[in-house]
């Protein structure tokens, strides 16, 4: 019932039109208790020690290149997203002969792969909130072989 413009406007919200905003704001019940337990862990979990363990984890990758000469790394907490510490990697391009690019596809094609994204100094930026534990040190030794491996090219 109701003005057959209106009508017709609400039908193009009703299925099978998915891709609407009408279809696309509705919410299930399995969804409003996946939401429920994701605040629930969120709110009890110890943040302070959670902070801890990133900074250990960070401190790990860091402590594997920091030396290789030529190798600069900076450890900054990002204002917005992703606050948590972050690991900024840059290189002296002539001690270290291989772009952020070759780098990158480096460390992606690796036996073991692994996946940091680009800065705005030419290097890259990696972060562990989402690394289970002990894959810190897998990460340290995957940037440290593609560091000397381009160092000693």
């Amino acid at each position: 019932m109701g003005k057959k413009d209106i009508i017709t406007a609400a039908r193009l919200n009703n299925s099978p039109n998915g891709i609407t905003i009408g279809r696309g704001m509705k919410v299930n019940k399995e969804e409003m208790l996946g939401m429920y337990a994701a605040l629930e862990k969120y709110i009890n979990q110890d943040h302070d020690k959670e902070w801890k363990t990133w900074e250990k984890r960070i401190d790990v990758i860091n402590n594997a290149i920091k030396n290789i000469e030529g190798v600069k790394t900076t450890v900054v907490v990002p204002p917005i997203a992703n606050h948590t510490p972050t690991l900024q990697v840059s290189w002296d391009k002539d001690k270290i002969k291989i772009t952020r690019e070759e780098f990158m596809e480096g460390l992606r094609s690796g036996a073991t792969s692994v996946e940091v994204m680009g800065n705005k100094e030419g290097g890259f930026n990696t972060t562990v909130f989402m690394l289970n534990d002990g894959e810190e040190k897998i990460v340290a030794r995957r940037l440290k072989e593609e560091f000397l491996k381009a160092a000693n090219t």
